[in-house]
């Protein structure tokens, strides 16, 4: 609260606070808008659009405008799959050109030094975007920090490694796009956040599944370096296993006899955004993640986070009761999740069930979250502590009052809620029911979670 107090205090002698707000950076003047005593600045562009040549090429910087541009709406997510039914994602405006970013400040006096929160969604690096509702940072920003969210390639646009893409431009790091773009958005923001009131000393990058995932790969990431200063995975997984640039190649291989563009660049920049598309959809369990590919990623990201070999930041990641729900929308099945334990099976179910009491069903249940997120969160934070460095857990296990007795946990994105509020989650139709049952109890969670983050 006292927090809160003083950024509201800040605002008022700042000067008028619900005037339509303005920030100017070398890039051009900015025109936004305020929502709950907050700025608010969407749409802003941190490299030029990924299109025609820059298409499969490292972000390039974007152009300076001239005037007033408007930044009160979102720009288009990046182009994406369509996701399994029943997934939490809203069908908003996509496009190749979608490198930008949103800005919710208290106080955008430069010279405040703020604390700022660079938010990374998830989606399994093939879907997502900065304009979700669920991400609306006005809540967040009432505790007296700057929020960021930020968009980044996905899929095919985001994570293709071929050897000609490549020799185009060698002095370039090229694969990991997607993650070169959330380093693009960093630096801007490093350069451009104290002209809103924040400061490039003290930022947070945040970020939940994929989203948690690209906060440990940034982690180890050597071009990372010196663009942050604190760290929250949220499911992020783990001690999982990185795609070789051997793995990724033979995927993006398989990608390219499937559009019958071949390995030209040329004619793979010829294709349409909905082909590219389209070829993911029929190919969704190989590529477009994160590999390994000696600039972004050196090597395995488990083995670079036992090695130490880290960014010195304060580290915090956690998971959730009932990872599990995951599962439906990925290719795992009980018998491939339980497969690699061989005859040691019985003697770890026997951990779950000393008593004989549970299901396999719930055994499945629990072994899941533990095995894919808990044992990761628990591995990457013991790993950063023995940096010297600080570094937390958390277990997310509270379940709001309208769900207890119907849901056994919490599932995977169900702390997300509590991270960002129910602001932005109550302008949608599943959003406005969420927050008419958030009872004293649940509300008092959230500002709990969000003093924590």
């Amino acid at each position: 609260m006292r927090f809160a107090l003083a950024a509201a205090f800040s605002i008022l002698i700042a000067g008028p606070a619900f005037a339509d707000p303005q920030v100017t950076i070398p890039q051009g003047t900015l025109a936004g808008t305020t929502d709950g005593g907050i700025s608010v600045f969407k749409d802003i562009p941190f490299a030029a659009p990924p299109i025609g040549d820059l298409r499969w090429r490292a972000p390039q910087p974007a152009a300076n405008w001239s005037g007033v541009r408007d930044a009160s709406k979102f720009g288009p997510i990046c182009m994406q799959a369509p996701r399994p039914e029943g997934m939490a994602y809203e069908k908003l405006p996509e496009s190749e050109d979608c490198l930008s970013l949103n800005i919710w400040s208290p106080n955008t006096t430069p010279g405040t030094k703020l604390p700022v929160m660079v938010w990374i969604y998830g989606g399994a690096f093939r879907g997502g975007g900065s304009a979700n509702t669920i991400y609306d940072g006005m809540e967040l920003a009432q505790h007296g920090v700057i929020v960021v969210t930020i968009n980044y390639r996905l899929g095919w646009f985001g994570f293709l490694d071929l050897p000609t893409l490549a020799a185009e431009h060698p002095d370039e790091p090229h694969g990991n796009y997607g993650l070169l773009d959330q380093i693009a958005a960093l630096k801007w923001v490093q350069a451009n956040i104290a002209s809103f009131g924040g400061d490039p000393a003290n930022v947070t990058i945040f970020g939940e599944s994929a989203g948690g995932m690209s906060v440990n790969d940034l982690m180890v990431s050597p071009l990372a370096r010196g663009l942050f200063v604190k760290a929250i995975s949220e499911s992020g997984l783990g001690l999982i296993h990185t795609p070789t640039r051997e793995e990724a190649q033979v995927a993006a291989a398989d990608f390219t006899a499937k559009t019958h563009a071949g390995s030209d660049p040329a004619k793979l920049r010829a294709l349409s955004a909905a082909s590219i598309v389209r070829a993911e959809k029929e190919n969704v369990e190989n590529g477009t993640t994160p590999m390994v590919d000696g600039a972004v990623l050196p090597d395995q990201v488990s083995r670079l986070f036992a090695q130490g070999k880290i960014a010195n930041a304060v580290y915090m990641a956690g998971s959730n009761s009932n990872e599990s729900t995951l599962m439906k929308y990925i290719d795992m099945t009980k018998d491939s999740l339980l497969k690699p334990l061989g005859d040691r099976l019985a003697a770890v179910r026997a951990l779950y069930d000393a008593d004989g009491k549970i299901d396999n069903d719930e055994f499945v249940r629990q072994f899941f979250s533990d095995a894919l997120f808990a044992s990761g969160a628990q591995g990457f934070a013991h790993y950063a502590a023995k940096t010297g460095g600080k570094s937390y857990v958390y277990h997310f296990r509270y379940i709001a009052d309208a769900l207890r007795g119907r849901d056994p946990g919490v599932g995977h994105g169900g702390e997300i809620v509590y991270v960002f509020g129910l602001h932005g989650i109550s302008k949608t139709p599943r959003g406005a029911m969420l927050a008419s049952f958030a009872t004293d109890k649940d509300k008092a969670m959230i500002a709990q979670v969000q003093d924590y983050w």
